[in-house]
């Protein structure tokens, strides 16, 4: 009988040591919340496997607290990331023959146009960024136009937009594919973040894409 009550007595002390110190020592250890969840767990079956006495009951208490506080910080950074899901706010631009690729991701689209001759690439590209910056309505401010050259494509343009004081922003990219006898004009449009310290995500002072 004193054998047991010592085997008891045991497993009660070393599960609230593993819970204690988890609790002392999570926020100086980098770790995914499930592997503090484990290691609570841990600390539980032990704690619990013989029965439930007094010290069993502060070890209870003290990792629902923990559990309860992982899970509302879960919820807490799930709410607070952004909506990256695509909403064009405008169509694209006709008279190009743009169709929409195959492929569909929730915070990009990309579009083809029909061939369009070379010596005009430069001049299109430059022409389906401008509709957007002339399109968009006034709310929306241009945080950034640049053009450039690739090692395939002849041209290139791009532009960045943020609704009013919101974090819904898109990103154009436009180029020109020569790879083939017939140039084709690509626009790909994305969802962007604009936001301001959200938590996980970049400083929101450069609309930028995050990961979807």
């Amino acid at each position: 009988m004193a054998s047991t009550a010592r085997d008891d007595a045991g497993g009660s002390v070393i599960g609230f040591a593993i819970v204690f110190i988890s609790f002392v020592f999570r926020g100086f250890i980098p770790a995914s919340t499930w592997v503090w969840l484990v290691v609570l767990a841990v600390g539980v079956l032990l704690a619990v496997k013989d029965g439930i006495s007094g010290l069993d009951v502060v070890t209870l208490g003290l990792a629902g607290f923990m559990i309860v506080g992982s899970l509302m910080s879960v919820a807490d950074t799930a709410t607070d990331a952004p909506d990256l899901t695509l909403k064009e706010p405008i169509p694209a631009p006709a008279g190009y023959g743009f169709r929409l690729d195959d492929s569909y991701q929730a915070s990009t689209r990309t579009y083809r146009s029909e061939p369009i001759p070379g010596k005009t690439a430069n001049q299109t590209v430059r022409e389906v960024v401008d509709y957007y910056i002339a399109g968009l309505a006034p709310e929306w401010t241009v945080i950034e136009r640049k053009e450039g050259r690739g090692l395939w494509a002849w041209a290139q343009c791009a532009g960045k937009f943020r609704q009013g004081d919101t974090s819904n922003g898109i990103g154009i990219q436009v180029y020109a594919d020569l790879r083939s006898q017939s140039s084709t004009v690509v626009l790909m449009i994305q969802a962007l973040n604009c936001g301001d310290d959200v938590p996980g995500w970049p400083s929101g002072e450069v609309c930028w894409q995050g990961p979807v």
